[in-house]
């Protein structure tokens, strides 16, 4: 991608972050809360601590996007207590801390239900401004003399129990991943100044929170991104498994190129996981001995030991692996697409546009017509297309046009050409929701006996007839040797429990 592009992508990203006088409010707002907390006298422990953790604290909030509508910021706290009391345990504990908030009479009217493992304060938006959520975690110094390690409390079903938490080893692993050149702050803080003029004295004023790098960039793209994937499904990835990735890949690369390397990653590390049931330990996106691990980075070369897994849930609910697999696809999708069109709307991030040009799915309609006597590129470009159909972005009768085409095209020459464009036929139906015909069905069991020693066509004819298993998945997988089947149009005909390892 080039310069433009990414200047580009890098103008969406400041369209999604918090104003500085947002950023003014959300800082007056968590230090009265601060205060207030750090005042207290608690019967589990003294000393508290109390300091910022999540995207506040590493520069990549970004105004959430919640429906069809822009919502509140959150602002996560911790309360450490530093000195274990002769009386604790994790429910003392959380209800101390929320003791100590409903002592505060604006704190107690504010205060929500209990959540699982903190207290919320929501404090309403006003005067067109964004609204505010600030999660107070309640901590205790890690009796086990790890340097940082906290132990947090985990409200479920069976009662209370301790939980184990690195936010401050986090915060330093993140900033050493996260270089900034002086040039980059300097620049960047005066052109803060020079749009903020009310609220800053002088260059020096504008606070290094707001400063912001290629890689704070590319997690608050994929941080909107996902949020508007999920706004309408279930099993939304949490913004930590996001934010680890990118800064594990990140090597000073451009925000463009940052999320490219993420999406290619992930695909790789899911197509091996697929087809040989585990993967090589990487210590940042792993499936080992059937449990799911993204570790705490802190805690990334731990042998034998406990471990903060940030994809812990994974393990408990399956169906979040495979929401956040699903995600990536669409994401690679939606960043080719805006490679392609330079246009935002592709990238489906939901926001008024940036760039000026035509839309990847009218461009690409027209080149698919262009080239469909090409063989395998106007088959490739077809794929495309149909994506855009289940996507809802492009009508299914041009597609369907260009299909019958493309096989219309096509020489009847012995080899499988005339194959795939059936095969290709056949999944629009299929993504159509419709049910193929006996004669359709017939059609697709004589495609099945034509091409006997080719896996692909196994598992694509089975996906047309609703009877594919995984192990044809796997075969397909391991007899192509690359990532890109997971990437074709029909696995989206797949149920999903399929596109999980056993």
């Amino acid at each position: 991608m080039d310069l433009i592009k990414d200047q580009r992508l890098t103008e969406i990203a400041q369209y999604l972050d918090i104003s500085p006088s947002d950023f003014r409010m959300a800082h007056s707002r968590y230090s009265s809360v601060r205060d207030w907390l750090a005042n207290g006298v608690y019967r589990s422990g003294k000393e508290p601590d109390i300091y910022l953790q999540g995207s506040f604290r590493l520069g990549t909030v970004i105004r959430p996007y919640r429906g069809d509508r822009d919502g509140d910021f959150d602002i996560d706290q911790v309360c450490e207590l530093r000195i274990r009391g002769s009386t604790h345990g994790p429910e003392i504990l959380k209800h101390d801390v929320g003791d100590r908030l409903k002592e505060h009479m604006d704190y107690e009217r504010m205060l929500d239900d209990e959540g699982r493992r903190c207290w919320t304060l929501i404090y309403a938006s006003r005067e067109n401004r964004p609204g505010f959520h600030v999660d107070v975690l309640p901590a205790i110094t890690s009796d086990q003399n790890e340097t940082s390690q906290i132990d947090i409390t985990d409200k479920a079903s069976l009662g209370y129990t301790w939980a184990l938490s690195d936010p401050n080893g986090y915060y330093r692993w993140f900033k050493s991943r996260n270089t900034f050149s002086e040039e980059l702050v300097l620049s960047q803080r005066r052109d803060i100044f020079t749009k903020n003029r009310d609220l800053f004295t002088g260059i020096d004023d504008v606070p290094l929170q707001l400063v912001r790098s290629a890689l704070q960039r590319g997690i608050q793209i994929l941080k909107r991104h996902r949020d508007v994937y999920f706004a309408e499904r279930e099993h939304k990835s949490i913004s930590i498994i996001i934010t680890s990735i990118a800064a594990h890949l990140y090597d000073g690369e451009s925000v463009s190129a940052l999320i490219k390397k993420l999406t290619t990653y992930a695909i790789k590390r899911h197509a091996v996981i697929l087809k040989d049931g585990e993967i090589e330990y990487d210590g940042v996106l792993d499936y080992v001995n059937g449990s799911w691990s993204i570790p705490n980075p802190v805690h990334q070369h731990r042998v034998g030991r406990e471990i903060e897994n940030f994809a812990d849930k994974w393990n408990e609910v399956p169906a979040l692996a495979t929401g956040f697999f699903d995600w990536v696809y669409q994401l690679d999708r939606d960043i080719e697409r805006y490679e392609e069109s330079e246009v935002s709307d592709d990238l489906n991030l939901r926001i008024r546009q940036f760039g000026e040009g035509e839309l990847y799915s009218a461009f690409k309609t027209n080149e698919a017509r262009e080239k469909l006597g090409s063989g395998t590129e106007g088959t490739n470009e077809l794929l495309k297309l149909i994506h855009l159909g289940i996507e809802g972005k492009l009508a299914w009768e041009p597609i369907k046009e260009i299909s019958v085409s493309i096989f219309n095209n096509t020489g009847d020459d012995g080899g499988s050409g005339k194959d795939v464009a059936k095969v290709n036929y056949y999944q629009i139906a299929r993504h159509r929701r419709m049910t193929l015909s006996d004669e359709a069905k017939s059609d697709v069991r004589g495609i099945l006996a034509n091409n006997t020693n080719s896996a692909a066509f196994r598992m694509c004819c089975h996906l047309l007839l609703g009877s594919v298993t995984q192990e044809m998945i796997r075969d397909c997988i391991r007899q192509r040797g690359s990532d890109d089947v997971l990437r074709w149009p029909i696995m989206r005909l797949a149920k999903r429990e399929y596109l999980l390892p056993e």
